[in-house]
């Protein structure tokens, strides 16, 4: 039978009496019971506050890396907008090549090298933590493989503008692809403003305003068609490039070519200056490909005098 009680006995050192406590088996059962369940629920509270605290820290760790993330991409993505400027610009070089080596220009479409269907694959993951930078790097790459494509074009077409202009050197060698003098472009090709007359006139040519005497050169090689003064155009130079190419230079201050001479690319052919009706000293520069006036800039590369 179990016992119900138990008894405790308490003996001082200075006394002789000894005193007894007797404590129920109940209450000890309900003492021990308490101080358990105390203790249990101070270690489950001190797991609640260490988790709690370890979420917290686990928390801000996760903020600084998406704050570093979301700094990398804004990074990338600045990278991304220059290559993007890069390749237009080599697009857009790419298509004076292709004029240059008589080939057809790659219309709109073809140049965005479009391409079908749409996977984000191993960015579910990436989209269930972090939605808004799964977007942002899905887009990215979405970009540079854009980018890659059209850098690939650009390679297959100056490639082909290559071997266009190497089976007809002498073509290329004829066509004008250099700016004849050094200066900035006062007056652009098209509809303008006459300078001195002030009504709105086709300009059939660009204007290079430039010091007095500057020299002008052969954009390409010709023959000298025209070496005079002509009404309103002052001291005129006319060179034929072959092709139904033909090249006009006006203002001039001195011709140095005559009629009938055979002229190189890169050969000393003028001077400028401010002859004919003009405001100051000038270039007056004409293309005309098939009696047909052209916008000379569509035919220089990247302004380069030799």
């Amino acid at each position: 039978m179990p016992k119900k009680s138990w008894t405790i006995l308490v003996v001082p050192h200075d006394e002789i009496r000894v005193r007894r406590l007797k404590i129920s088996y109940w209450l000890v059962a309900a003492a021990l019971t308490f101080s358990f369940t105390f203790l249990a629920g101070i270690g489950y509270l001190t797991v609640i506050s260490l988790n709690k605290e370890y979420n917290h820290l686990k928390l801000i760790n996760l903020q600084l890396e998406n704050q570093l993330l979301t700094q990398k991409l804004t990074g990338v993505e600045q990278k991304i907008s220059g290559l993007t400027q890069r390749i237009s610009g080599l697009m857009d070089e790419n298509q004076v090549f292709r004029r240059i080596a008589g080939l057809d220009l790659l219309d709109n479409e073809v140049r965005e090298v479009g391409v079908g269907g749409a996977y984000i694959g191993n960015y579910d993951e990436l989209f269930e933590l972090n939605s808004q930078a799964a977007r942002q790097i899905y887009q990215q790459q979405d970009q540079v493989d854009a980018l890659l494509r059209k850098s690939d074009l650009i390679k297959q077409s100056l490639d082909d503008a290559i071997q266009s202009m190497q089976s007809s050197a002498d073509k290329w060698s004829h066509h004008p692809s250099i700016i004849p003098t050094k200066g900035y472009i006062s007056s652009f090709f098209g509809r303008r403003e006459h300078p001195i007359y002030h009504n709105s006139q086709y300009h059939n040519a660009i204007d290079i305003s430039t010091r007095m005497g500057e020299s002008i050169i052969a954009p390409a090689d010709g023959r000298v068609v025209m070496s005079k003064h002509q009404v309103g155009y002052g001291l005129t130079v006319v060179v034929d490039h072959g092709y139904g190419i033909v090249t006009k230079y006006a203002h001039l201050s001195k011709s140095n070519v005559r009629v009938g001479q055979e002229i190189k690319r890169g050969d000393l052919i003028a001077f400028v200056g401010q002859s004919g009706i003009t405001t100051g000293p000038n270039l007056h520069y004409e293309v005309v490909v098939n009696g047909v006036p052209q916008n000379p800039l569509d035919f220089i590369l990247d302004n380069y005098i030799p």
